[in-house]
């Protein structure tokens, strides 16, 4: 009889175990489907409403905001806080800037960089470049997916002015 009442509790508590095993990783499932869906990039200036230009931004305490026209980012340089608050009530996730680097996960030198395709990644020592160059959308994918938004060399910057948009 004792060895039924052994068998029987050892019984009940792997049941217990596995079930709360399972609760917990259903949670994290539903949580990190939560996350993966919570992301939601800017698409619209936040002063004039019309569909962001990549070109045309400004950064304000580590976040990347992106504007319309030429004549909107004066108007948000007045009021950041109120622009961003704005878009991030909205569901808006800004995008970051980089601030280290892809390979060794360092503090950036904004004197070390290379360009691919349009955009400029940087990096903390001259030694990484090369490990870049040897598979550039990796680490551009990579850097991409933390939503950090990477700067367009100067000389690709798009051109674009305010004649439509009155300020």
């Amino acid at each position: 009889m004792e060895m039924r009442r052994l068998v029987a509790a050892a019984a009940l508590a792997l049941w217990a175990a596995a079930a709360l095993a399972g609760e917990h990783h259903g949670h994290e499932v539903v949580k990190e489907r939560k996350d993966a869906t919570a992301a939601k990039p800017q698409t619209n200036c936040p002063v004039m409403g019309g569909k962001i230009n990549r070109g045309i931004f400004a950064d304000h305490e580590g976040k990347r905001v992106y504007f319309c026209c030429d004549g909107c980012p004066a108007a948000f340089k007045k009021d950041p806080e109120k622009y961003i608050k704005k878009l991030e009530s909205d569901g808006v996730t800004l995008a970051k800037l980089q601030t280290n680097c892809p390979i060794e996960g360092d503090k950036i030198d904004r004197k070390v960089f290379a360009d691919h395709h349009g955009k400029r990644v940087y990096f903390c020592c001259a030694g990484c470049p090369a490990r870049f160059r040897e598979d550039p959308a990796k680490y551009i994918k990579m850097l991409e997916s933390k939503g950090i938004a990477l700067e367009a060399p100067p000389h690709t910057k798009p051109l674009h002015k305010a004649k439509d948009h009155p300020h």
